[in-house]
């Protein structure tokens, strides 16, 4: 087999993979919309809308924008993936920031149990990744005091973080009061939080191969 054609059957896979976890996010966050609008958009079920569109959809989204192999953004150019990719992570953390306050606002900044503490640390980081990710779209402003290599590996790398802490807070919030009341069967909770940590694996995949990337130029042998 030439490298030509093992190169080609990897993409294959990536881009089903990366079917499979558009299938996952639209799954989501149909569902979730659906359920907090039965419900009612007020008090947790607004928390748990707008964390779903702001981390499983949005978040997910914008993490994937410059990955090569992305079925939805492949044929855009580099340009327009930037763009892109800071509009969708201004949205998604927007909604984010708004679905924790929320809880805090309700809850007087108490944070009883594993959901509650990872949501506050999902928020501290959603607002540096913001910040960073300010810095890493006018690196060539100020390339002078910081390398643009290494604004967009510690984005890179503070953006994966902060996806993995609100996917696994997530997670934990298909165990609440408000989810598991609602859900038809305990194995389809299991199965949804199932799937939410295929979309945190599968929504990653990119990004760490651009971490890798950005490390080996930074810190790889010239042998």
């Amino acid at each position: 087999m030439t490298e030509s054609m093992a190169t080609s059957i990897v993409q294959r896979i990536e881009y089903f993979f990366n079917i499979v976890n558009q299938m996952c996010i639209g799954f989501v966050t149909i569902y979730m919309c659906w359920l907090c609008l039965r419900t009612g958009l007020e008090g947790t079920a607004l928390h748990a809308w707008l964390a779903t569109i702001g981390f499983s959809f949005l978040m997910a989204e914008a993490i994937m924008c410059h990955y090569n192999n992305n079925v939805l953004t492949f044929n855009y150019s580099r340009s327009t993936k930037t763009h892109l990719h800071l509009i969708l992570q201004i949205l998604g953390g927007g909604c984010g920031i708004a679905a924790t306050l929320i809880k805090c606002i309700q809850h007087n900044f108490v944070f009883d149990g594993i959901h509650a503490k990872l949501g506050f640390a999902a928020f501290i980081l959603c607002c540096v990744s913001l910040v960073s990710g300010l810095a890493t779209y006018f690196a060539k402003n100020i390339k002078k005091c910081l390398s643009p290599i290494i604004t967009k590996t510690f984005h890179n790398l503070l953006g994966i973080g902060t996806f993995a802490v609100a996917l696994v807070t997530q997670f934990y919030g298909y165990e609440t009061g408000f989810f598991k009341h609602s859900s038809p069967s305990d194995d389809f909770t299991i199965l949804i939080q199932v799937i939410n940590l295929l979309i945190l694996v599968l929504s990653c995949w990119g990004p760490l191969k651009s971490l890798f990337y950005k490390l080996y130029s930074m810190f790889g042998s010239d042998d």
